[in-house]
């Protein structure tokens, strides 16, 4: 399958607002995460202003530098549906990282303070 100008590699996972992929860009020579956004959800807008908002949000977080937070490259619609090309981390969910093994509290409060700095970051921009 092919997304904008994305060849998709496989399916990383899904949530409220929409589907993760693992892509290839041709242009540059590099894998990149692709989220495909839902046209329409529970906290999303319906129809092209929906889709002009989610646009938006993409630029302010493609100006956005910040260690916990990945970069974009790329933003477009395809077949009707926001995309947003990222910066591709190789690594694990939250909760699988959770899952893998016994935790301290102080590894915690340190995972989650940084998710919770790029968090505060992007909202921010």
């Amino acid at each position: 399958d092919i997304i904008g100008r994305y060849v998709v590699l496989t399916r990383l996972g899904a949530g409220a607002m929409g589907v993760v992929f693992a892509a290839y860009d041709p242009e540059l020579d590099r894998k990149v995460a692709i989220k495909l956004l839902k046209p329409h959800g529970p906290d999303l807008l319906d129809g092209s202003a929906g889709m002009h908002r989610l646009l938006r949000e993409a630029q302010a977080l493609a100006r956005l530098n910040h260690t916990n937070v990945v970069g974009v490259h790329d933003v477009g619609v395809h077949l009707g549906q926001v995309f947003v090309a990222m910066e591709f981390v190789e690594g694990m969910t939250l909760s699988a990282w959770l899952a893998a093994q016994r935790r301290s509290w102080r590894e915690v409060v340190r995972v989650f303070t940084a998710a919770g700095r790029g968090l505060e970051a992007a909202h921010a921009a």
